[in-house]
Parts: structure tokens; sequence; C-alpha cells
């Protein structure tokens, strides 16, 4: 999958986000935060949505609100955002972007009672009751972008009317359908899409790159009597045109057979770690 297919209803979001922080509107929190079920692509629209609008976008993830120094990770999202805020003072469009901010900000067993955990939680609290702070080098509102699975994990005052704004990110069956076109439109025809987006339209979107991601796999098992099994002489006479992509064309039932058979691997990968979870609860 090379390009991102936005969807509209995920860029109206973002866009009107950044219009409410940029032009400094009051009554509209600094914080959007964007949760829903992992592989709907969250992240990646996110990042094609900001670079539709030309945003800079400064970006931390979950390892990097985690350290060995207590109140590390809390002051270096003070610091980004400082530099965020500065840049749109200087005209210079910019924004904050935390990833899986559930996955340590979130209220999990073993880290509720961490210093790490309160101080990020803290700076985060204080971001969005003063986006600008001119004593903290924050001149100017800079929009702040989280994403994560699971709300409910989410710490209640931090997510509480007036501080975060919410985006619930679910697909809807117009949204699969475009991005299984978007995705497998060049390998198949419309009334296949349209038997594959109906079918597998609970599945997220991360899905139907995977079916691609197969069918490319497929071809490339085609190729492997010609390439050889020597690398160096395959390197000598090798022909790229050949590695592009899957470019024959697939049948309504192949799709539906490749689908298939991608649907039961995550299904078997997902059964065993909830084995493995289970299986460890049991241990402790």
């Amino acid at each position: 999958m090379t390009e991102v297919i936005l969807l509209d209803r995920f860029f109206h979001q973002i866009h009107i986000h950044l219009v409410s922080c940029y032009g400094d509107n009051p009554h509209w929190p600094v914080i959007l935060g964007i949760f829903g079920r992992s592989g709907d692509g969250k992240s990646i629209q996110l990042s094609a949505a900001l670079e539709r609008c030309n945003v800079e976008i400064l970006r931390l993830n979950a390892a990097d609100l985690e350290s060995g120094l207590a109140g590390e990770p809390g002051k270096h999202i003070a610091r980004r955002y400082a530099t965020a805020s500065m840049a749109v003072a200087k005209g210079i469009p910019a924004a904050l972007v935390i990833d899986d901010v559930d996955t340590t900000v979130g209220e999990w067993e073993m880290n509720t009672g961490t210093v790490n955990h309160q101080q990020v939680l803290a700076e985060l609290m204080h971001l969005a009751d003063r986006p600008i702070d001119k004593a903290r080098n924050f001149p100017r509102r800079a929009p702040i972008f989280v994403t994560g699975n699971n709300l409910a994990r989410l710490y209640p005052p931090l997510r509480r009317h007036g501080r975060m704004n919410t985006f619930t990110w679910r697909p809807n069956p117009l949204e699969v359908r475009a991005v299984a076109a978007g995705i497998l439109g060049t390998v198949t025809d419309m009334k296949a899409l349209d038997m594959l987006a109906h079918d597998f339209v609970d599945e997220p979107l991360s899905f139907f790159a995977q079916v691609h991601q197969e069918l490319i796999h497929e071809e490339m098992s085609g190729l492997l009597k010609w390439a050889g099994h020597d690398m160096h002489d395959f390197l000598r006479r090798i022909d790229r045109s050949r590695f592009k992509g899957t470019r024959r064309p697939v049948t309504e039932l192949e799709l539906l057979q490749v689908a298939k058979r991608v649907q039961a691997e995550q299904r078997i990968a997902l059964q065993n770690f909830i084995q493995e979870q289970e299986s460890s609860g049991e241990t402790r």
C-alpha cells in the first residue's frame, strides 16, 4: 500500500481542529483524541491529513513517554509543544502528535502510580488548560493530536469536556469500500470489490492491505524458479520491472479465497495471543 486513501470524514475532523486551534478559538480544546480499534488507520490517516494541510508534525510515541529519569517524559512533552507553539507564532503550521497514548498514559494496573505516569498526565492537563503561556515559551496555540485504542483507559479528568475533543473512528461500509477499491482496484473488477467489501466489512482497514500483500506474495512465489538460488547471478540479470507488485488480474473467486485465508490466519494469531495472555495471568 504505497498511497493512503484519506477518507473525507476523517479529514474533516483534522481540518476543523487545525483551523480552530490556529484561529485561537478559546472555546475549542487544544487536544483532539482519536480512538478506535487497531488496524483502522488512525495514525496513517492522521499523518496524511496533516501532510495535505502542510503541517509540520512533531511526533511522540509511547516509548517517548517512558524514562528512567523521573519526570523527564512530562518535560519532553512540554519541550515538543513549545517547539510547535513557537513555530506557529512564526507562521509555520505545526502540530504535536502523540501515538498510542493509552498504552502509557492509560489507567493500567502496573503504571497508574508511577511518577512518569502522573507527570505526563499533569503536563497534558496543563497544556489543555493553558495552551498559551509565554512564561513557558507557548506564545500561540498549537494543535495536539493523540491516538489510542481505548478511550475508557484514559484518565477521566483529561478527557472531560473542555480539555479534549474526542473522535471515535470506525469506518462505515462506504469508507471500507473506498479503501478496498483504493488498495485492490488495479487487480480486480468492481463486482469483486463489492463482494469483498460486503463480506469483510467488519474487518479493519489493514485487512485489505494484508490481502493485497498476500496477492503480491503469491506472484513473487511464482517468480522463484526464474530467479533461481544463486543471488549473485540473480543480481547480475535482475529485471526490476517484474517486481512492481501485483499486475495479473484476480478473479472474484481467487480474491475471496485469499481473503478467507488471511482472515483465518489473523484469527489464529489472535487466539494464540489470548491464550498466552490467559496463561500468563494464571502463572502470576
